[in-house]
């Protein structure tokens, strides 16, 4: 038994027989049968109850079938599942299911971008990072700004220090970003406003900076992510 109040022994029982059967189009169909309340009531036992216990091939392709069949309704739901099975290890960002899920998100902006918003902050890598960014188009440069700014992770940061290089022509915006970034005020934000002032001699950013970095330290962290951690933690 269970003290959950959102769980349905019946409606969980009828969708764990479709999710063990991996019967996703019977799924769907069980699904379109429900009232509003029993709905949401299953869209919660998907997320919390079955995805996490389903092999990856599995909670890939139920994931997909669920956004695909009614994104309104699942794709916050699957992202954080999937979000979850990134950060504990049962899910990987370069299987062949988590291709196929991104290609699907890809096809309709706004499911980009709240896959990179959920998905962006458990990157551990930036190699990873610019690999999300490629699996869903976002071009290098501006448009992926939005979305580093918005993160705070070593991985994101490296890779918006990177990608500002793109933009070091535009005085204005590298201040903008540097602004965003204080506003922010966590830790990792501010310390990289302080770099950026720095490194592009941004003399209209204003603050009080902590961070001190050598000249040799600049220099090193321009192709060295282990260097510009160390630089971020001083």
């Amino acid at each position: 038994m269970t003290n959950d109040k959102h769980f349905d022994p019946v409606i969980h029982a009828h969708l764990q027989r479709y999710v063990g059967q991996q019967d996703w189009e019977g799924l769907v169909r069980y699904l379109k049968t429900l009232s509003n309340a029993h709905f949401r009531t299953a869209g919660y036992l998907l997320g919390e109850r079955l995805f996490p216990s389903l092999r990856e091939d599995e909670a890939w392709a139920m994931g997909t079938a669920l956004v695909t069949y009614h994104p309104k309704a699942f794709y916050v739901t699957v992202l954080k599942a999937v979000s979850k099975g990134l950060i504990e290890g049962s899910l990987h960002l370069h299987s062949n299911g988590s291709k196929t899920f991104l290609d699907g998100a890809k096809r309709n902006p706004l499911d980009a971008q709240k896959t990179l918003l959920q998905l962006l902050p458990v990157m551990v890598k930036p190699e990873d990072v610019l690999w999300l960014f490629r699996r869903l188009e976002v071009e290098e440069g501006e448009p992926r700004l939005p979305y580093l700014m918005r993160t705070s992770t070593l991985p994101t940061a490296y890779v918006l220090f990177r990608t500002l290089k793109y933009v070091e022509h535009d005085y204005d915006l590298l201040v903008r970003v540097a602004y965003f970034l204080m506003k922010k005020k966590d830790g990792l934000s501010f310390n990289l406003a302080s770099l950026l002032k720095v490194y592009y001699g941004l003399e209209r950013v204003k603050g009080t900076f902590s961070l001190r970095l050598e000249p040799y330290q600049l220099a090193r962290i321009e192709n060295s992510y282990e260097a510009f951690c160390e630089a971020m933690r001083c």
